[in-house]
């Protein structure tokens, strides 16, 4: 990204739903800017949380992710930064993992959940009192994940 111009926020999110995250920038005296991302390659999977006992979005959960010898987590924040805006979204970036061994959401209410064996490239809604996390879109035929 090469840009002259005054950034003042930004937010960050699936805009056009490849499976990679996007770019709007704010700046000062001048048009927001979109950038497009087209670079990503590699498998991806998007969660998002449905709270019942907790608030409705899952703001404050933590979710973990392991793949093969990769882990990574992502806390769902109502907004982060001056001006700026982000998906409660979740986004784990997969590389060459197709599947996820293990998916753990731990919930404000003290709730935790585990997943096995979720399939890359979809996203998906885990809802706090579910046992099955729902589909929403899938770049290939995938399976609703149990939890347990």
């Amino acid at each position: 990204m090469d840009s002259l111009g005054d950034g003042r926020g930004m937010a960050k999110a699936d805009f056009d739903r490849d499976g990679d995250v996007d770019l709007i920038i704010t700046n000062y005296k001048d048009r927001a800017h979109y950038y497009v991302n087209k670079v990503a390659k590699g498998h991806w999977l998007q969660i998002r949380l449905r709270g019942r006992q907790s608030n409705r979005d899952g703001v404050g959960s933590i979710i973990r992710i392991r793949a093969r010898d990769d882990r990574q987590m992502r806390v769902i924040s109502a907004g982060d930064g001056y001006a700026s805006q982000f998906s409660r979204v979740a986004h784990f970036g997969l590389g060459e993992n197709e599947v996820i061994e293990e998916l753990e959401v731990l919930w404000p209410s003290g709730k935790k959940q585990l997943f096995e064996g979720v399939l890359a490239d979809q996203m998906i809604e885990i809802d706090e009192d579910a046992t099955k996390a729902r589909v929403i879109m899938a770049r290939k035929t995938a399976s609703s994940p149990s939890g347990r």
